[in-house]
């Protein structure tokens, strides 16, 4: 069996490249020159340090495809987080929508058949900081099911493997709850326990010999996911968990480290997301984690790539990450 990851592409379509402009040209004004100096400091930070160029994203997601295609692969998988989401409500928004829509279109026509999609949290929203707001929709999870074919939980058996994705926000979904409209609270919550159920169920059903990929856009749901009673009795099946969201391998370290850490404030979404979702990080080890490079890296094309795995019915399972240069 080969495989091919692709991770975190944050692509820009048309419509949402224009807007991401706009909002550029919009952090100079604000209500006082502190603020105005902030918000351009970010906006830099973020165009040089995570490539926010969106003709340069796309060259690399392009790129990646390429790469993908000469290992010619039986299983692609992307793990999520394919769309700017500059508003932070993410597929609910149109323009977010047009571009994840344009990316998986080009996916699933170089690759026919055998791709398959993961979510990530801003396939389904998650505050803005540039803005100061946003924030989970229900829309957004329904719109990526129905329109854009990205299944909460999906199930392929090759052989002996059997690859399993995972919807890493409903694990982790009293994060994003405070953010979210009242109204959908209760439907949030039936989805969580629908999905929680799947993957029990799943994994009670698997056979002592299966070999198991789980594919899973953020590492803070692994400590959720190992509250599964099923989960846990077959962790020694787990060969690898693929995980996105980091964009490289290196910054793995440092979000368990963040663990050790006291709980960031409450006031600031973004923050307190992350420092909780790295808490009880100890046990992701116990899932054999992996992070798919980004497509672009951590920027100015540092460190992006792809996450190539292979492996005969009976061998050891090869993984390598696989530089794209762009």
């Amino acid at each position: 069996m080969r495989l091919g990851v692709l991770s975190d592409l944050h692509v820009l379509g048309p419509g949402e490249a224009v807007r991401a402009m706009e909002i550029a040209r919009g952090l100079g004004t604000g209500s006082s020159w502190l603020t105005r100096g902030l918000h351009r400091a970010l906006y830099r930070i973020r165009r040089r340090f995570w490539n926010w160029h969106p003709h340069a994203r796309w060259q690399c997601f392009v790129r990646a495809l390429d790469e993908i295609a000469r290992f010619e692969p039986d299983w692609v998988v992307a793990t999520g987080d394919y769309g700017g989401d500059a508003l932070g409500v993410g597929v609910s928004d149109a323009l977010t929508f047009e571009s994840v829509a344009g990316a998986l279109d080009l996916i699933r026509a170089t690759f026919p058949s055998h791709a398959r999609f993961v979510f990530g949290d801003h396939d389904l929203g998650k505050y803005s900081t540039e803005l100061g707001r946003g924030g989970i929709r229900l829309a957004s999870l329904t719109r990526g099911e129905e329109r854009l074919g990205i299944r909460s939980f999906w199930h392929e058996v090759d052989g002996p493997f059997h690859l399993i994705g995972i919807n890493s926000t409903l694990f982790t979904l009293d994060l994003f709850m405070p953010e979210a409209l009242p109204a959908e609270l209760p439907a949030w919550e039936e989805y969580r326990a629908r999905h929680l159920a799947e993957v029990n169920a799943a994994f009670e059903e698997l056979p002592d010999d299966a070999r198991v990929l789980l594919f899973c856009h953020d590492p803070g749901a692994l400590s959720a996911l190992h509250g599964l009673m099923a989960v846990r009795a077959r962790l020694p099946q787990i060969e690898r968990t693929v995980l996105g969201h980091l964009h490289a391998q290196r910054l793995f370290t440092f979000t368990r480290l963040l663990g050790r850490l006291p709980p960031l404030s409450k006031r600031y979404p973004v923050a307190r997301i992350i420092s909780a979702g790295a808490r009880d990080a100890h046990l992701w080890a116990r899932f054999r984690p992996i992070v798919c490079p980004s497509t672009f890296g951590l920027g100015q094309h540092v460190g992006g790539g792809v996450l190539l795995l292979s492996a005969e019915d009976d061998g050891p399972l090869v993984t390598r990450r696989h530089r794209v240069v762009c």
